[in-house]
């Protein structure tokens, strides 16, 4: 993937996962955080099918990786994700997760995976000023919600250096696939088999959203974008989400912005642009010796 093909794939996860806030909202008022989680999974799995019959891991070891991505960065963050958004407000859980962008810059360090430079860390301190001015009206949550963001926050974390770390053979769509299918497994144990059948038509669509455009574009396009650029520099677009989320709040459920949050959203797009290097931080030359 070129810098050209990263920034358009960014784009487009930052917009589809910014919608999923809302989306992913109105699938929990009817479906158990588990259920929901299981049924848009195993849906992305036969819809994948195809895919991964074509390009599957190779060796007991490659399977054990995909496996493991599968658990973590399905079964357990999609839950945790979910059951934060149906126990606390949407904006908490916008701010919570921002923290995983700071948490992989540290992780992809300490690891060694691929370079950080200081630009990185302040724009994502600065992104993440701007998240919380963002979020800063809402009011209300649960102390448990708000726990379960911080959870999701750090598995999404774990999984976009793992992702990094073992460089699986299998990509793209196919991956997906393959994670979506140990993910389905992987969450069957929280299953309340409840609602198996969605009886409203909204609930219908946003798990075809959440399938079609969160799921098999979004993810596969995510995993691309952190195998070619890293983790690190894919994570810092996560700030842009809340604003979107934001955004859609305002026009799908009717939510009113202040000036608040117009600032917050602001100083994400600086933060960003400073990590991206679109303005640079000036440093003092060093002193010249006699």
């Amino acid at each position: 993937m070129n810098a050209r093909g990263f920034y358009m794939g960014m784009s487009l996860v930052v917009l589809s996962w910014g919608f999923n806030y809302v989306i992913t909202k109105i699938g929990v008022g009817h479906f158990a955080p588990a259920d929901f989680v299981f049924w848009r999974f195993l849906a992305t799995t036969l819809l994948t099918v195809p895919w991964m019959i074509k390009t599957r891991p190779k060796t007991l070891r490659q399977y054990g990786k995909v496996a493991i991505l599968g658990l973590v960065g399905v079964s357990f963050y999609q839950w945790a994700f979910t059951q934060a958004l149906k126990e606390t407000l949407a904006a908490n859980v916008a701010f919570l997760f921002d923290v995983s962008p700071l948490i992989t810059l540290i992780g992809q360090r300490l690891l060694r995976l691929r370079a950080s430079t200081p630009g990185m860390f302040v724009g994502a301190g600065v992104s993440l000023v701007g998240v919380a001015l963002l979020v800063g009206a809402s009011r209300g949550g649960s102390l448990q919600g708000d726990g379960m963001a911080l959870v999701a926050a750090l598995a999404w974390a774990a999984f976009t250096l793992l992702t990094d770390k073992f460089r699986v053979p299998v990509k793209g769509i196919a991956l997906t696939g393959w994670m979506s299918l140990f993910g389905t497994l992987g969450v069957m144990p929280l299953m309340t088999w409840q609602h198996v059948i969605p009886y409203d038509l909204s609930v219908s669509l946003s798990l075809a959203y959440t399938v079609l455009f969160v799921t098999i574009m979004g993810l596969s396009l995510w995993q691309n974008a952190v195998l070619s650029m890293g983790g690190g520099k894919a994570s810092l677009y996560l700030y842009l989400i809340p604003v979107v989320a934001a955004v859609a709040g305002w026009v799908v459920l009717g939510e009113t912005l202040n000036i608040f949050e117009g600032l917050g959203a602001l100083l994400i797009i600086f933060g960003v642009s400073l990590a991206e290097g679109i303005f640079r931080l000036r440093t003092p030359p060093s002193p010249c010796p006699d």
